[in-house]
């Protein structure tokens, strides 16, 4: 993709990705440049809708046109948890999946792009400790950094919205939500926009995913199964882990997190002092995707020496 070209393009550029048959809803933002290209896999929170992240990553890809670097961006939906036409299936999938899932497209991403390119994994909550599942799984693979955006890395079913929410994370309760929201569908549009927008305070491009692609029934269903799987599944942080490769790591935690919170800011700071852990001075909130004016591009993007 040339600097020519690109300009006439409009990003994200979007497609249905098939990973190892599962289809997946992904976009993608070329590099502004030619030479020799690294990749960005995003691996989104939960909700896994990738499109609450279009205006983040355009953030990142803006802020490269002005830089030397050539990154590819590529961010992937999670399975099930897409609103489109190509969510058909009734399947629910577990956390386990979902990271076999991610594990199977940065393997896709490094057989098209070679085994020499240089990959960079960012995930959102949930997304970070997938891509820490990634990362032990192909130590090897030139992964060469992993930003860690509000992870929930630790005992997450401890945190105050773990307590709050893990109620209606059983069968009946979820169920009973899904139903209930996908009620909303069936509604006017105008007029469903109308209702997310009182409830949720939520303004464009994240009102649109929430109206028009979360409310119904599979995909809340899918996200609500997959938090549960959370709340059982990230317990003790691999410390060993943590050990071998936090070098590779710049993780970002805000004070008033409700589902990362402080302690465990304060947990890994101690005990590693020397990592790249940073708390939030500006006390941006968890879902910052969901309406926060994104300006924090410098913290991902400071300089290629902090990248790579």
């Amino acid at each position: 993709m040339t600097t020519r070209i690109l300009p006439l393009l409009q990003t994200p550029l979007k497609a249905t990705w098939n990973v190892a048959g599962k289809l997946t809803d992904t976009s993608y933002w070329p590099a502004f440049n030619d030479g020799k290209k690294a990749v960005v896999l995003l691996i989104p929170g939960n909700p896994g809708l990738v499109d609450y992240y279009t205006t983040f990553c355009e953030v990142i890809h803006e802020a490269l046109s002005h830089s030397s670097l050539s990154l590819d961006i590529i961010a992937v939906s999670h399975l099930g948890h897409s609103g489109k036409p190509l969510n058909t299936t009734k399947q629910l999938f577990t956390l386990q999946e979902q990271i076999q899932h991610k594990i199977e497209c940065f393997d896709i991403i490094r057989k098209q792009y070679g085994p020499e390119t240089k990959v960079i994994l960012i995930g959102h909550s949930v997304g970070s400790f997938i891509c820490t599942e990634v990362l032990k799984a192909r130590p090897n693979h030139n992964i060469v950094r992993l930003i860690a955006l509000f992870p929930t890395l630790q005992h997450i079913a401890k945190t105050p919205n773990g307590v709050a929410l893990s109620p209606i994370f059983p069968v009946i309760p979820r169920t009973i939500v899904s139903w209930s929201a996908s009620l909303l569908s069936w509604i006017h549009p105008t007029v469903r926009r109308t209702i997310v927008s009182y409830i949720t305070k939520q303004p464009d491009p994240s009102l649109s995913v929430t109206s028009d692609q979360l409310l119904q029934r599979n995909v809340v269903n899918n996200a609500l199964f997959m938090a549960g799987q959370e709340m059982a599944s990230i317990k003790e942080l691999d410390y060993d882990f943590y050990h071998a490769h936090v070098k590779k790591f710049i993780i970002y935690f805000s004070p008033q997190d409700s589902w990362a919170p402080k302690d465990h800011y304060d947990d890994m700071k101690s005990r590693f002092p020397n990592a790249n852990i940073t708390l939030c001075e500006e006390n941006l909130p968890h879902a910052f995707v969901l309406g926060m004016k994104l300006y924090f591009n410098s913290v991902l993007l400071p300089n290629s020496n902090t990248i790579f």
